[in-house]
């Protein structure tokens, strides 16, 4: 019997392949979205600690005010920049996460065929041992016949 030889089996591999790109899509996009939440905290952060100096002060200057409210405005125009850049990527996530569904249910589907191609010529290969079992069988027995 030939060795088995799924005919699809580049076709399958390629499949493979492409999910395994757009799960890095995927995983590239979630690494940012994590990086714009870091940069989001540390600009709250900063913001929040420029606060308690400012206004901790056993006096404050009239400038000071201007540039804590100057820094205020500032950082609350980067924080919505940054909600922005994350609404975003979060869509890029959806969108990116049903191309990597796609790419994985054809990678297993064309999984799913080799396998059942697999058993059928495991079935065949079978019968054909069986068979030629019988035949080697019947063969020997006939050397013998009639029994002496």
């Amino acid at each position: 019997m030939k060795k088995f030889d799924f005919p699809l089996e580049r076709v399958r591999r390629w499949r493979v392949e492409q999910a395994g790109i757009e799960e890095l899509k995927m995983r590239q996009l979630r690494d940012r979205r994590t990086a714009l939440a870091g940069e989001k905290r540390r600009v709250e952060s900063d913001r929040t600690r420029s606060e308690r100096q400012v206004l901790t002060q056993a006096t404050i200057e009239a400038s000071e005010v201007q540039n804590l409210e100057a820094y205020r405005r500032h950082a609350a125009n980067r924080i919505r920049d940054i909600g922005v850049r994350e609404r975003q990527c979060d869509e890029q996530i959806l969108e990116q996460r049903q191309r990597w569904m796609v790419a994985r249910q054809k990678a297993e589907l064309l999984e799913r065929l080799k396998q059942k191609a697999f058993e059928e010529w495991r079935s065949a290969a079978e019968r054909e041992e069986e068979n030629l079992a019988a035949e080697l069988y019947l063969a020997k027995r006939g050397r013998r016949w009639p029994p002496s």
